[in-house]
């Protein structure tokens, strides 16, 4: 099994993945059985034993800057400081039925209203059992420890939207109420959280959804119905690349003439973090009508898709999409698809480089990606195909 496919998940078999066992050292950090810090606001939704999950706030350790520990769209320093800074955070959690959200108690209770706050929110909580276990995946940005409660209050009063008290007092379908509040200007890592404390849909079938489930499902949903949207816009008149980088993440978003396609080749040199001994070319493309099952790339498929359409969604057109994903070895932990989320955001962000054809657009955005372009650009047959025929 290749490591850049399975992301930690733990499909070659082992017990533990080996990459992710090098960040053990992190565990020198020390909580006492009593906590009375604040939420940035956040929450976490475990999967394993699912149906019957943990699941509970994230709290602060260090009162500094608290807003800032679960706002991926402000972090823009390095690898190091997002690390330092997430597992400063505490997972405080129960095991829950997921279903328990269709008539949730007043744990839960609390639990949704600290973190469909807007403003950092004071819990108070005692700690029965410590798992000094920290949290690194490709999906989900990393967390600090899981402490199991005995006994879990807010003691301040949480600021909730109206419209969001609104969505979640109506009994409407999940997608709606997303749709609802992204239109109102509420961003995906607020709505994957409410999302994952089992906020949204008919009250009856209201359940908890793990945290890294409902990071890729927000992305996926919200992607599909803006899908919907620009299939009657008007095509773009030129070819744009838009290009950034951070976090040793390189990315260039190609936009042609045409029906709607999408495609993401992504990247792993070798000697970064998924791929240590040789470089990795993975790729995976769909058209206007809905992805089929799972992309092989996983969750950062749906996470560059996303923002990209939301650009065309704002310009009011439609176009065929390439995303190259260049991950270098600076990228040395993984810190979740948000990574890919703001990369692709902030290059569409940019002033694009507008050029005639494709063949030039994609030759400037090679100019800037590392590995060879015989390695990867097989890879784009069917793209240079669709892009074709919607000049024929």
């Amino acid at each position: 099994m290749q490591c850049a496919r399975c992301k930690g998940n733990l499909l070659c078999g082992k017990i533990k993945c080996p990459l992710l066992q090098k960040f053990r050292f992190l565990r020198s950090i020390e909580i006492g059985n009593h906590i009375d810090n604040p939420t940035p606001p956040s929450a976490f939704v475990g999967r394993i034993g699912y149906p019957k999950v943990y699941a509970g706030s994230l709290v602060a350790l260090d009162n500094t800057n608290v807003e800032v520990l679960d706002a991926p769209w402000m972090w823009k320093d390095s690898i190091e400081e997002v690390i330092k800074r997430r597992v400063s955070l505490v997972r405080i959690t129960k095991r829950l039925d997921v279903r328990l959200a269709s008539n949730p108690d007043k744990y839960l209770i609390e639990v949704q209203e600290a973190t469909a706050s807007i403003k950092p929110v004071e819990i108070e909580a005692e700690i029965n059992k410590i798992n000094k276990k920290l949290s690194f995946d490709d999906t989900m940005q990393p967390m600090g420890f899981n402490a199991i409660i005995e006994k879990f209050k807010i003691v301040e009063n949480p600021k909730i939207p109206d419209k969001v008290e609104k969505i979640y007092y109506d009994d409407m379908r999940a997608v709606d109420s997303l749709k609802y509040l992204k239109d109102k200007g509420f961003n995906t890592y607020y709505l994957q959280k409410l999302f994952s404390v089992g906020m949204f849909g008919y009250k009856k079938n209201r359940k908890l959804v793990p945290t890294r489930w409902s990071i890729t499902a927000i992305h996926d949903i919200l992607g599909e119905e803006i899908k919907k949207e620009i299939a009657v816009f008007d095509d773009i008149d030129k070819h744009l690349v838009f290009s950034f980088e951070h976090f040793g993440n390189h990315f260039e978003v190609i936009l042609t003439p045409g029906e709607y396609s999408f495609q993401l080749l992504e990247i792993w040199i070798k000697k970064s973090f998924w791929s240590p001994d040789k470089t990795w070319i993975g790729y995976d493309e769909e058209s206007i009508t809905k992805k089929k099952g799972y992309s092989v790339l996983g969750g950062g498929y749906y996470a560059a898709r996303l923002p990209v359409l939301e650009w065309l969604q704002k310009v009011k057109k439609k176009a065929s999409i390439l995303v190259i994903r260049e991950i270098k070895p600076e990228y040395y932990a993984p810190l979740g698809v948000w990574v890919v989320e703001e990369g692709v955001r902030r290059a569409t962000s940019q002033k694009p480089e507008i050029f005639e054809n494709f063949e030039e657009a994609l030759s400037m955005a090679s100019n800037r990606i590392l590995t060879d372009k015989k390695l990867w650009e097989k890879y784009l047959g069917k793209y240079k195909q669709s892009t074709l025929l919607s000049f024929m």
